[in-house]
């Protein structure tokens, strides 16, 4: 003999709320990873009571619930996978450049610590040149004092591809290490910001000051302004993570770091192939004299203004899809 439908209803519903809260943050992206199999288990029950429903309720408001609760479930669970390269495409068309000017504040604010850290480097050298003992490697002080740009027979050792190769493993160490630094509530990553600006200002001071200006713009030119402008980046995401770590406002810390360390490695990732691409360009246009340096400062305000225009403008007035998170 079937149950009375309001003694169904009213034993069963805890579960079918349960199902319909867990649904409604999957859409919304904020489902945590150890809640999906609750979310299996609930639709599971649901699928039962929709049976049970369809058997003793049919017709019923209760029966036309379950069926259209269990569809959610189903497709919910169910989906077909998103077809990576589709996936990646949407990624970069506009979860990047979006996450970056949503993000913008903390950017500047790493771009202001890297300048800040150019111009005590620069400032130390040019106001006392011994200063240059201290900030500039031994190594590079020898080249400077020989009027001789260490870059200069780089491509003599290695062949452009090898060059590249190097180049992309050490910008994306840079790259990772200013970010992951921000987990030391953020003082890894302002410090990795300052020294890495201490660094170039000292040595393009040390440079001007010894009449090597000239060759030094002529190295960095094509390649300067975007991979500086990807260290900036990092450098924002590892702010980012260490603002989490400081100040979690309303949130419990760790669930805080994490909403703020999925963006942050977002900004990462998407740094990642233009990374390998200035790294092309460092190994094969920068090093020597193939080309002239007004081609290779061409290309490097062609290439940096492309790629901030890209970040500024990718995404704004696209609509996010349901999946997307």
């Amino acid at each position: 003999m079937a149950t009375p439908l309001p003694a169904f209803v009213s034993r069963r519903r805890p579960d079918w709320d349960a199902l319909k809260e867990l649904l409604a943050r999957q859409r919304v992206g904020t489902l945590r990873l150890e809640e999906l199999r609750t979310l299996d288990v609930l639709y599971r029950r649901a699928a039962s009571d929709l049976a049970h429903a369809q058997t003793f309720y049919a017709g019923t408001d209760v029966h036309r619930f379950l069926n259209q609760l269990c569809g959610q479930a189903y497709a919910a669970i169910y989906q077909p996978p998103r077809e990576r390269l589709a996936a990646t495409l949407a990624f970069f068309r506009r979860d990047f450049p979006r996450t970056l000017r949503a993000n913008g504040a903390f950017v500047a604010a790493s771009t202001g610590l890297f300048l800040l850290g150019i111009l005590l480097g620069a400032a130390v050298v040019w106001l006392e040149p011994r200063g240059a003992e201290l900030l500039v490697p031994e190594h590079l002080r020898d080249f400077i004092a020989r009027r001789e740009m260490w870059t200069d027979g780089i491509l003599t050792v290695s062949p452009p591809n090898a060059v590249a190769s190097g180049i992309a493993t050490n910008n994306l160490t840079v790259t990772i290490v200013t970010f992951a630094s921000g987990l030391l509530l953020g003082l890894g990553t302002v410090f990795a910001l300052l020294n890495n600006g201490v660094h170039l200002g000292s040595v393009a001071a040390l440079c001007v000051h010894e009449g090597m200006g000239p060759k030094l713009f002529d190295f960095i030119a094509a390649h300067g302004p975007v991979e500086l402008s990807i260290i900036v980046i990092a450098g924002g995401a590892g702010l980012m993570v260490g603002q989490a770590l400081i100040d979690p406002g309303e949130l419990p810390r760790s669930q805080a770091l994490e909403q703020r360390g999925r963006e942050a490695v977002k900004l990462v990732l998407g740094c990642a192939p233009f990374l390998a691409l200035i790294a092309v360009v460092e190994g094969f246009v920068s090093p020597g004299d193939f080309f002239a340096s007004w081609a290779k400062g061409l290309l490097g305000l062609t290439l940096g203004a492309l790629f901030w225009l890209y970040l500024l403008r990718a995404g704004r007035g696209e609509a996010a899809s349901p999946g997307d998170s």
